[in-house]
């Protein structure tokens, strides 16, 4: 196995041992009654809620293959191995509960997590490392900026009353999915 593929299986075993563990404590709050415990967002939302983040996350990346399209970007992308698909899947999950869930507990309101918001925000665009020399880096980079401004919403907003962290789950996994279905239909993925 090299590199590439135990990069994309540890990573997909980390997001799914934070989602076992953050259904075990939403559990047991819902079994206790008890207050959120070290797990942040552990309640259910609306479906609504589920929805809307979804449906914000499949424009935003439509958006973003119609600039590089328009652009004239799309052949600048980078080719992605399929075994990749895993380490999307585990970040989805491992970025939630980092920059939605811990770095913005849901007792924040108004210039405090109007704050975290923004600056969480810039973090998550910084870390995905895009090259901003390249044309294709800095719309990456602006695109990954909105989705989690996006992501955010999805969390604090009003279809979402508990703060929930699943559809902020949801949606950065159907966004991370879409990606990867473009990049494949586009002929960037490879075996």
């Amino acid at each position: 196995m090299d590199l590439t593929a135990a990069k994309a299986l540890l990573y997909c075993a980390l997001g799914l041992f934070v989602l076992i563990a953050w259904f075990r404590d939403r559990r047991r709050r819902r079994i206790n009654k008890t207050a959120e415990g070290f797990w942040p967002g552990t309640t259910y939302a609306p479906a609504a809620a589920y929805y809307a983040a979804a449906a914000g996350a499949i424009l935003i990346t439509i958006a973003e293959a119609a600039v590089e399209k328009r652009a004239g970007l799309t052949n600048q992308q980078s080719v992605l191995p399929t075994i990749f698909i895993f380490q999307l899947i585990g970040a989805s999950i491992v970025e939630e509960a980092l920059f939605r869930g811990f770095v913005a507990p849901g007792e924040f309101y108004g210039r405090k997590l109007l704050t975290v918001i923004i600056v969480g925000s810039l973090v998550f665009a910084v870390i995905h490392n895009f090259d901003l020399n390249q044309a294709e880096g800095r719309v990456s980079a602006v695109f990954a900026f909105i989705t989690s401004l996006w992501l955010y919403l999805a969390r604090f907003n009003p279809l979402n009353p508990d703060r929930s962290l699943l559809p902020c789950f949801m949606a950065h996994t159907v966004r991370n999915l879409a990606v990867f279905g473009i990049k494949w239909a586009q002929g960037f993925v490879c075996g």
